[in-house]
């Protein structure tokens, strides 16, 4: 075999190695919680497989890593549709391809330092892969570190995006430093092939410091200035995190149950929708024979998937008339107050229905009978399986997504805040709790804890689970307020205003948790990510477009002056 093919098969083995880090980095089926420390370093293959690799053909190292990499990391969409999954693997071997030319411009145009450009090119990346229709926040770096509760309070001040310049710098920092390092070994290594006076060898250092600068090597210095200041500010985000968790104070409380009753809610038929409103129900009573004192009942996402006021008011169904107002005569007849997924449909003055995924509020003896439920709609829509808003220019493919086992709605509008029980909360609706501007939009109107609804159980994946997980103990972390998640199959938990999880039921069963959540209210403060969002985020993307910018105008204005002296 050649060089040049053990040079491809070396490159093509780096991008599988690269794929598997960044997969056990996160949540997944071997690992369950995911290896977080990889995080640190999971893009230090990555940067040296852009440098090993030329202009023309990184692009394909790079699409092979996305297309490897997310479909290791979302194998679970292929129990959605096995084209769900393909269009991922599709949608990723673009986007890296773009990113890992990027990488290699970068690298081209500058002749020192192109780490710290390459670094936040990275960070800025992942913010903007989170934004617009098809944004998903799946795979940020910073979600390795779930677990690492010290590490994460920092987000309270920078959020994910912040966090993403500590955790990603280390793999742009190893590779320039470790790749310097190397370079100076190899010039005193021909040096000393060179000198053959062993006397002389004492003038081999001094003689390579000239010949360091010459090279334009004298960066060393400040690169491993840079890896010091890198370490204080990582030991001061630990230290802030240990003081800021233990810094906890004694708050009036309400209990609230969780009910996760393991079912699919999308199974059609009045008998399934039956069985399923008696499964909730049947878990609610036991929870509250065991704790009386509960305020607040939770169910998941679309629990009740017939729409409850449509089928109330509108009387289409003899059956589902029944079905839904003996499920109103029993919230009635309890004590506390319940929040529920419910499948919303509204008429429109000109006789068109629309759909909402949403949340109602029912307080019995109040709104239940005759039902006028306070409601929430769910604003951000998972793309393509819940909103496309493309119909009009994408005809065929929108009856295709029609056709498939989607289930669109329409968008709601407002990030509506509840009070009941002297608890101020939002219900971020399954997929809404992966967004960190949408929650904070939440806490800026009033909201002093989440409760979340959410069904991943279509994946029949704990990793899935696990993986959405993650994201929401960032929510909690971010804007200092609890959250408390309902989902169909997992992971129904409790998660303080620091993102520990303090109670949560295992995956794939039908049971409930019952806990106390603070009331926040009163000597409440608006964390700073909150107030400004993902500033780190947009600031990182400014950054690495007026620099980019900068250094292009540089590098034409001095090829002008080099072609105009020939």
């Amino acid at each position: 075999m050649n060089n040049k093919y053990k040079n491809l098969l070396f490159k093509l083995c780096l991008v599988l190695f690269s794929s598997l880090l960044f997969f056990l980095a996160h949540p997944n089926q071997l690992i369950k919680n995911g290896a977080g420390f990889l995080g640190f370093v999971y893009y230090l293959p990555v940067i040296y497989i852009v440098y090993k690799s030329e202009l023309k053909n990184v692009w394909l190292y790079g699409g092979l890593y996305g297309a490897l990499s997310y479909g290791l990391f979302g194998y679970w969409l292929q129990t959605f549709h096995p084209l769900g999954l393909i269009i991922v693997c599709i949608y990723y071997f673009l986007i890296m391809a773009f990113v890992f030319f990027m990488l290699k411009i970068i690298e081209k145009i500058f002749i020192k330092n192109a780490w710290v450009l390459q670094w936040l090119f990275l960070t800025s990346y992942e913010y903007i892969k989170t934004l617009g229709f098809a944004g998903l926040p799946y795979g940020i770096t910073a979600y390795t570190q779930w677990k690492n509760i010290y590490f994460i309070q920092i987000c309270d001040l920078i959020g994910v995006f912040g966090l993403n310049l500590f955790l990603i710098f280390p793999s742009c920092w190893l590779f320039t430093f470790i790749n310097k390092t190397k370079k100076r070994e190899a010039l005193l290594n021909k040096e000393g092939l060179e000198n053959h006076n062993k006397n002389k060898a004492e003038n081999l250092i001094s003689e390579f410091v000239k010949k360091e600068k010459a090279l334009k090597l004298t960066d060393r210095k400040a690169t491993f200035a840079a890896g010091i200041i890198w370490c204080l500010l990582t030991i001061f985000a630990y230290c802030y995190g240990f003081a800021d968790i233990r810094n906890k104070k004694n708050y009036k409380t309400v209990k609230i149950a969780a009910i996760q009753n393991n079912e699919n809610p999308w199974k059609n038929g009045i008998a399934e929708y039956a069985r399923n409103i008696q499964s909730l129900k049947e878990l609610t009573d036991e929870a509250l024979e065991l704790y009386p004192d509960i305020d607040f009942v939770l169910w998941s996402e679309t629990s009740v998937v017939p729409s409850i006021l449509y089928n109330y008011y509108k009387f289409p169904d003899k059956n589902r008339f029944k079905l839904i107002y003996s499920l109103l005569s029993y919230i009635d007849g309890q004590n506390a107050v319940f929040v529920i997924g419910n499948a919303n449909e509204v008429t429109t003055n000109g006789g068109q229905r629309q759909r909402f995924n949403s949340s109602f509020v029912f307080d019995p003896g109040k709104n239940v009978l005759p039902p006028e439920p306070e409601l929430y709609s769910k604003q951000h829509l998972v793309p393509f399986t819940e909103y496309f808003p493309y119909e009009k220019y994408f005809p065929r493919l929108y009856l295709r997504l029609l056709n498939g086992d989607t289930h669109m709605w329409e968008p709601g509008k407002e990030y509506r805040v509840f009070h009941k029980n002297g608890l101020s909360f939002s219900t971020p609706v399954c997929f809404e709790d992966t967004f960190g501007d949408d929650c904070r939009h939440f806490v800026l109107n009033g909201a002093r804890c989440f409760l979340n609804m959410s069904n991943d159980g279509w994946s029949k994946s704990s990793a899935c689970q696990v993986q959405h997980l993650a994201m929401s103990v960032f929510r909690s972390v971010e804007n200092r307020v609890p959250t408390v998640r309902s989902t169909a199959t997992g992971v129904t938990c409790f998660i303080d205003q620091n993102g520990k999880i303090e109670k949560s039921a295992p995956d794939f069963c039908a049971t409930y948790v019952v806990g106390d959540v603070p009331l926040l209210d009163q000597g409440f403060k608006i964390s700073a990510y909150t107030k400004f969002g993902d500033l780190a985020g947009k600031t990182e993307c400014l950054l690495t477009l007026v620099i980019l910018l900068i250094q292009s105008i540089r590098v034409i204005i001095a090829l002008w002056q080099k072609n105009r002296n020939r």
